[in-house]
Formats: structure tokens, C-alpha cells, sequence
């Protein structure tokens, strides 16, 4: 009898944090096929869970900005399992800490560059393979920073990965009208003490208590939270939907 066809993932910024948590909670699986991408493939633990998983884990090239890049990576997953069950898009960056007033706009672009445009470009390199899934999804790790409701309670000057996430919850948003079959939505990881936390803590000498007491959580921990929300989507509950870490709706 031949054995059930795996479930594929695609994970972008599968290499640190968030990315790589999610990861190696899903390697962990019987049946799992998991593209990682990563914008550098000599990372070490990166290359290790992919020794570790058995051909579960296969690394792949993907830099978010690069439509060369996510080609490549839509052929490998062609020729290797012919479909997309999942394709999760957790890469992101947020390196300014200037308020809007004085944001470079260079700085901006960056941002929408990586943290919007990214995103779409993986969806539209990766559309004719979701299609052959019989339950696709289509996830971006987004933040409550990008939520329009919330901007007035979330206080640091972090404007362009803030408007670029508004941005890219709106390009999901799309997405999910424009293609009814396939469940598309955005989640919150939680308040995470990844290296973004700990960079803008560096940079502008923000204290980390001003974080940990919004309930800042683990990698590990989010990822776990996030791979339960993902086991449970489905297009009728989840798609052009904006949830928190915990599976609760969160305001656009």
C-alpha cells in the first residue's frame, strides 16, 4: 500500500526565530514535506534539523525580495511534491525606530519592500501549486503593530514595519476575495523576544521590562500557539480573517 501524500509546506525566515521554531515543530511530524527558506543557507541549526529530519526539511534559497529567488524555489517544490498545502510567510524585518516625522523614505521602501511585497511575491510564485492542494493556505505572520485599531495603544515609533504590516494584512485581505478556494489570513505571533525585540532594544535603549510586560513569550512558545492555529484553518473560519497568536480575532 503506498503511504498518504505528505503535507508540503513553504516557510519563509524558516532559518531564526519564529521561522525556524515553526520548523522544527512541523519536522517533527510523520507525512510532512517542509521547504525551508532561508535568505542564508549556511545556517548552521538550519542545515542540522534538516540533516536531523530524514528529507523532511529540504533548505531553499529565498530571499524575500527576490522574484529569482521564489521561481527557483516554486520549481524545486514542482518537481519535488508537485503541490503547496501550506505556504507560510513568516520573514519580515523591523530596523527602524524613528518616529514618523523623521523616517527616512528609503527606510520606508525597505520595509515595504520585505515585509509587503515579499509576501506577495511568494503568493503569486506559488499560486499554481496551492491550487493543486485539495486545502490550501495561504498564512502571513504579521503584528498587531500593523492593526489600525490598535495604533493608538502601541506607543514605539516603529512606523515603516508598522505601515508595511497595514499594508500586507490589506494585500491578504485581497487575496482571500480574489480567490474564494484558497484560505488566506494574517496572525499575530504574540509579543516574541526574537532578535527584532532584542535589536530595537539595543538600538534605542528601550527597556526589555517595557516588553516583558505585555506578555512576551518565547519563539518556541509562539510557534507552538501558531502551528495549532494553522492545524486549525479552513477557509469558511479563517480566510481574509486577522488572528492573535491565541487563535482570538484581532481588530484590522
Amino acid at each position: 500500500m503506498s503511504s498518504p501524500t505528505p503535507n508540503v509546506y513553504v516557510i519563509s525566515g524558516a532559518s531564526r526565530g519564529i521561522g525556524f521554531a515553526i520548523t522544527s515543530i512541523l519536522a517533527q511530524r510523520d507525512n510532512v514535506l517542509i521547504f525551508a527558506g532561508a535568505r542564508d543557507l549556511k545556517s548552521t541549526q538550519l542545515n542540522e534539523l534538516a540533516l536531523k529530519s530524514g528529507g523532511k526539511v529540504v533548505p531553499v534559497k529565498l530571499e524575500s525580495t527576490s522574484v529569482e529567488d521564489a521561481a527557483a524555489l516554486a520549481k524545486v517544490v514542482e518537481e519535488k511534491a508537485g503541490k503547496v498545502d501550506y505556504v507560510l510567510a513568516v520573514a519580515g524585518i523591523s530596523q527602524s525606530t524613528d518616529p514618523i516625522a523623521q523616517v527616512p523614505l528609503d527606510d520606508v521602501r525597505r520595509h515595504f519592500e520585505v515585509n509587503t511585497i515579499g509576501p506577495l511575491v511568494l503568493f503569486q510564485s506559488l499560486l499554481a501549486l496551492l491550487t493543486k492542494s485539495s486545502a490550501p493556505h495561504f498564512i502571513v505572520v504579521s503584528t498587531i503593530a500593523g492593526s489600525i485599531a490598535s495604533m493608538p495603544q502601541f506607543l514605539f515609533p516603529v512606523s515603516s514595519y508598522a505601515i508595511s504590516k497595514t499594508a500586507v494584512n490589506s494585500a491578504v485581505v485581497r487575496i482571500a476575495v480574489e480567490h474564494p478556494d484558497l484560505d488566506a489570513f494574517v496572525c499575530h505571533p504574540g509579543v516574541v523576544s526574537s532578535d527584532m525585540i532584542k535589536e530595537y532594544v539595543a538600538k534605542t535603549g528601550t527597556a526589555l521590562s517595557d516588553f516583558e510586560s505585555m506578555g512576551m513569550i518565547t519563539p518556541e512558545e509562539s510557534a507552538a500557539s501558531l502551528v495549532k492555529l494553522f492545524d486549525g484553518a479552513k477557509k469558511e473560519t479563517h480566510s481574509g480573517k486577522f488572528f492573535n497568536v491565541d487563535g482570538t480575532f484581532l481588530p484590522w
